[in-house]
């Protein structure tokens, strides 16, 4: 069997119905080469109901879980550890699939004697139009095979390559008797986490620079304060860190500086988002973050790194570097104010964690 698909399921049921006819009508053309895992993460809407229709429907192709609620990472797992296919394509429920999708996977597969990983370019979708979300990676060519060393710097440096449901990859790639469940319900990293498995284990990288996936822009990160978001990171640099001698890459501790001071940047703007009853309560917050050992260890990168953090990101960054944290605050809110007042419209990455 060539492909086993992913879908983890938790309360969608306005969008399951779309997600799985974008899988099963392409499916039909490849006979007896796909699997679709459904995973319902013990959703409370109709949703599981929907899942064992698209089963009776298509016995021979949909297998279904009915899961106690676990979260999204280990519903992703318990996808893994069941499919059987050659390759793991990972679809979230609430996204779409191209027509053409595993038409062109299987000819990059066909094409670069069966890479590892694929990578590939997304849209942004809102249910009626769709817009590519980017492309050119790697080369402005049709595809090409990328070296692993430039698979890693782009994951440590930008967020193209981070979605799990930007890639493929060969089940061997996915060590499915790892222990996920000391990282928990996370409820942001997760893609981060899985790709620091699949960028170690994978030694052939192809590149497709043709959007095959819609992406649905939902509220996003950027607009949802979670208190742990940082110290959810911290737990995935540690990740990263284990593969310095393994991955062999000049100037690794530059990389990870730009990745722990991405993720510094969207934890002090995340925190604008919440209701703070005072300032000082914000400014406890980020105190927390400003006195973490990791960021103490890594802000001393800032001015050889600067080049590749977003502009408001380094600004911010400074101000914390020397606490003038009321100054983040009322600049913060200055900015809410002014979000308020033009109503900019707004369309995110729900899993990308990039702002």
């Amino acid at each position: 069997m060539l492909f086993s698909i992913i879908v983890p399921v938790y309360n969608v049921e306005k969008y399951l119905d779309e997600c799985l006819e974008s899988i099963v009508l392409q499916i039909e053309m490849f006979p007896n080469a796909c699997e679709v895992i459904l995973i319902n993460d013990g959703s409370t809407d109709s949703s599981g109901k929907i899942c064992d229709k698209y089963k009776e429907k298509y016995p021979n192709i949909i297998k279904v879980y009915h899961n106690s609620n676990q979260g999204l990472l280990l519903t992703r797992r318990c996808g893994f550890k069941n499919a059987i296919g050659d390759y793991i394509v990972n679809c979230d429920s609430d996204d779409k699939l191209e027509n053409d999708f595993l038409k062109n996977i299987q000819e990059i597969i066909k094409k670069y004697q069966e890479p590892d990983a694929i990578l590939f370019n997304f849209y942004r979708y809102d249910g009626c139009s769709k817009k590519i979300a980017f492309q050119n990676i790697f080369t402005s060519d049709t595809d090409c095979i990328i070296e692993k060393t430039e698979v890693i710097k782009e994951f440590m440096l930008g967020h193209h390559i981070v979605s799990m449901c930007g890639k493929i990859c060969k089940r061997t790639c996915i060590d499915v008797n790892y222990d996920y469940v000391k990282f928990g319900k996370i409820s942001t990293g997760e893609d981060s986490l899985q790709s620091i498995e699949i960028y170690s284990n994978a030694k052939t990288f192809a590149y497709l620079n043709k959007a095959i996936y819609d992406y649905r822009c939902g509220s996003g990160m950027t607009r949802k304060f979670d208190e742990s978001y940082y110290f959810t990171f911290k737990s995935i640099f540690k990740q990263i860190e284990t593969q310095k001698k393994e991955w062999k890459i000049k100037n690794f501790d530059e990389l990870f500086a730009v990745k722990v001071l991405q993720t510094t940047g969207r934890a002090i703007t995340q925190s604008r988002y919440n209701k703070w009853k005072s300032i000082d309560e914000q400014k406890k917050y980020l105190r927390k973050i400003r006195e973490d050992e990791v960021f103490n260890n890594y802000i001393l990168y800032l001015s050889k790194v600067k080049i590749e953090l977003q502009k408001n990101h380094v600004l911010l960054i400074k101000l914390f570097q020397y606490h003038a944290l009321t100054a983040i605050c009322l600049l913060l809110k200055t900015k809410n104010i002014i979000e308020r007042i033009f109503k900019f419209p707004n369309c995110n990455f729900k899993n990308l964690e990039v702002s």
